[in-house]
């Protein structure tokens, strides 16, 4: 049987996988707040390094519906959000709930310790999934529990380390390579736009954060793509994107005059895209996918909600599911999967 905290700390999980790759070299972090009589006061997910982790994201919305705040607390630093909070909270967190993905970090790095924040807000309960394995971070719980706080450890823990794959990969490997490919019900990716424009929001904010956007020839010569960043979300815009182009043909400078770009790789030699270090975003289709299957660490396939024609193809790979979802607004819909080889 399902219990309360798994349901809650379930919409946490999804909340971290809607902004998955954004944080990284941080791990994607989802945080949920419940007032006294469980209602949602807040629902956050840390969406980029250097900025505000998921609780402080949490604490904030919600101190704005617990309160009359006459402070613009939007305008304000993290460091500035962090020192309000923990000298202006009133207790008025002490009859509420958090539930997050991760123990909340106790080290002081880009931001101040989230364990520095709840000892000081002091809530009835902090429930999370993962435990956090970092040196340096680690011991979050121990803290809370010296405050007097509850906690409760381990909730869905199997489902909350999944979310923490891409972070993982990147520390211990060296390298998260992520394949996106966006198809349709039919399995037809070619002939135009195919995921819906919030979904193209996210895509366009991970070649913000990425090391290098990596795809093939194919794809320069057919749809002249300009591979910028300009439909991502504010503060993922990014110029001169580091693109890298495998192909089987030679190409010269002046065929990727569509792209938005003046670093640009062309190489015919896999080794020279650099899959070995960093975050690698790779667009494309099957074709390519079939060239780099052994150097894949996910693949996040979008299903536009839309067919084209019919369509097969003879590519056969086996996948494990990491985590699906829908990503739905006005302009449509689309459902995102995160496949691991």
């Amino acid at each position: 049987m399902v219990s309360f905290d798994e349901v809650m700390l379930d919409l946490a999980i999804k909340k971290a996988w809607e902004y998955q790759t954004l944080a990284l070299p941080n791990p994607s972090v989802g945080a949920l707040i419940l007032g006294e009589n469980n209602e949602i006061l807040a629902l956050e997910a840390h969406t980029k390094s250097g900025e505000a982790h998921a609780e402080l994201k949490a604490c904030k919305e919600a101190f704005k519906k617990l309160t009359q705040c006459s402070i613009n607390l939007d305008n304000l630093s993290t460091k500035a959000l962090f020192d309000f909070l923990c000298t202006h909270h009133n207790g008025v967190f002490e009859k509420c709930s958090f539930y997050i993905t991760l123990e909340p970090c106790n080290h002081c790095g880009k931001t101040p310790p989230c364990s520095s924040l709840l000892a000081n807000l002091k809530p009835k309960k902090v429930v999370f999934g993962s435990w956090d394995k970092g040196q340096d971070s680690q011991g979050g719980a121990e803290r809370l529990r010296k405050e007097g706080i509850e906690v409760i450890c381990g909730v869905k823990e199997k489902e909350c380390d999944r979310v923490l794959y891409p972070f993982f990969s990147l520390h211990q490997r060296g390298h998260f390579n992520l394949f996106k490919l966006a198809q349709r019900l039919d399995g037809s990716y070619e002939n135009g736009t195919i995921s819906s424009p919030f979904s193209q929001a996210l895509t366009h904010s991970q070649r913000g954060v990425a090391d290098a956007l990596i795809l093939s020839g194919r794809t320069i010569r057919n749809d002249s793509p300009k591979l910028d960043t300009r439909k991502a979300m504010q503060g993922y815009h990014r110029e001169n994107l580091p693109i890298k182009i495998l192909t089987r043909q030679k190409m010269k400078p002046k065929d990727c005059l569509s792209v938005c770009s003046n670093n640009i790789v062309i190489t015919q030699n896999i080794q020279d895209l650099g899959l070995e270090r960093g975050f690698n975003l790779i667009e494309g289709g099957y074709p390519l996918l079939q060239s780099l299957k052994d150097k894949i660490d996910c693949v996040l396939l979008i299903l536009a909600m839309q067919t084209y024609q019919s369509h097969s193809s003879s590519f056969a790979w086996n996948f494990s599911l990491l985590h699906s979802h829908i990503l739905a607004s006005e302009q449509g819909e689309d459902i995102w999967l995160w496949l691991k080889p």
